[in-house]
């Protein structure tokens, strides 16, 4: 192993960090719950997306907030649009000034709720009431 050369050390370094698709999966899921546990209170009612199955399954119209590559969370804002470019899934989203962004779903960790009607609201806010009797 002393005789190789530097090019082949360079190699051996380079090889040495790939990690295997078991130790991915691991680290993915420690970082996702790290993230759910950092914004737990602002990701109430969000799911996480967390491949292109479910990324395929969500809908126009729901709430999608995000965490960007620097682990911070973005409000994002309500999916109008979702498109594929050079084989990249993108979905626009439009906030409350109707300001539109871009974000990839690649970049980012996705975090999806439905749309939420007001009758739903009600109807969350007297389980709520409910619960808080009964205790």
């Amino acid at each position: 192993m002393n005789n190789l050369s530097k090019r082949e050390k360079q190699l051996d370094i380079f090889l040495n960090g790939i990690k295997t698709q078991e130790d991915w999966i691991k680290d993915k899921e420690k970082y996702i719950t790290k993230i759910t546990n950092l914004y737990s209170k602002y990701l109430e009612d969000y799911t996480i997306v967390k491949n292109i199955s479910e990324y395929e399954m969500i809908l126009v119209g729901g709430y999608v907030r995000y965490v960007d590559s620097m682990d911070e969370l973005k409000w994002g804002g309500i999916l109008i649009k979702k498109i594929k470019k050079n084989n990249i899934d993108y979905m626009i989203l439009a906030n409350t000034n109707m300001k539109r962004l871009t974000v990839s779903f690649y970049r980012n960790t996705i975090f999806y709720k439905n749309h939420t009607t007001a009758s739903d609201k009600t109807k969350k806010f007297f389980i709520s009431y409910l619960d808080k009797i009964n205790e």
